[in-house]
Formats: C-alpha cells, structure tokens, sequence
C-alpha cells in the first residue's frame, strides 16, 4: 500500500507505528543504509533504536530546496493538497530540533553532490 493511501485509510498514527516496527526489525541488521523520510526523526523509540546501531547523518536543506527537488508533491500526504513551501517550512519548524541531534549534519545546498557523497563516505568509513 503507498503511504498516502496508509495515511488516507489508516492516518499518520498507523504508519508511524508501521515505521517504527520495520526500524525494530531492521535495527538488528547491519551493513546498510536506512533512508527514512522526515517525520521518522519524532519517534523518539525509532531514533533511540538506530542510535544504539548505528549513526545518524541529517542531510540538511531549506524548505525551499526540499519544494525544488520534489517530484511528485501528490504522493507526499502532509503536503498534498498545499502549498508545499508552506507546508515544508511549518514541518521544519517543528522538527528542526530534532534533525539537528544527528551525529553528522551536512548541508546539501552548500556541498556539490559529489563532495557530499565523500563526505558521507569518509564518516561511515570511521564507523568500522
């Protein structure tokens, strides 16, 4: 089932709770990269599970560079019928906090994407 579709039929409480128990299950795996969307980050049991595994990296960006890069606005339920700059800005006022306790934070307006990607690289190679 798509996620808006979860979130129309079943709301955001039930595929929180379905996000959560895949990062439980998931969390006990390693050698990958876990890529949830944005509100993953205010569930404090999901953050506190993959912390103990592994780490975090926030890969910061404006709401405005976020609206840009979205393909299909429709498919992402807290801005689907919005103004999606709207939207993005309130979500990061509530959540910006959050983002910002992950052990790496790496803006991706400022670095080009393959300076990114070393980055990325470079802290996971510390991670062995």
């Amino acid at each position: 089932m798509e996620v808006r579709e979860i979130f129309r039929t079943e709301g955001e409480e039930h595929f929180r709770a379905l996000e959560f128990a895949l990062t439980e299950e998931l969390s006990s795996s390693g050698g990958m990269v876990l890529s949830p969307g944005g509100g993953w980050i205010t569930q404090q049991r999901s953050v506190e599970l993959l912390r103990s595994a592994g780490r975090i990296i926030y890969l910061r960006a404006s709401p405005e560079a976020v609206a840009r890069r979205l393909r299909r606005v429709e498919t992402r339920p807290l801005l689907a019928g919005r103004d999606p700059v709207v939207a993005l800005r309130e979500l990061y006022e509530k959540r910006h906090t959050l983002y910002e306790t992950a052990d790496v934070v790496l803006d991706t307006e400022s670095l080009v994407k393959q300076r990114l990607i070393a980055k990325i690289v470079e802290f996971a190679s510390t991670l062995k």
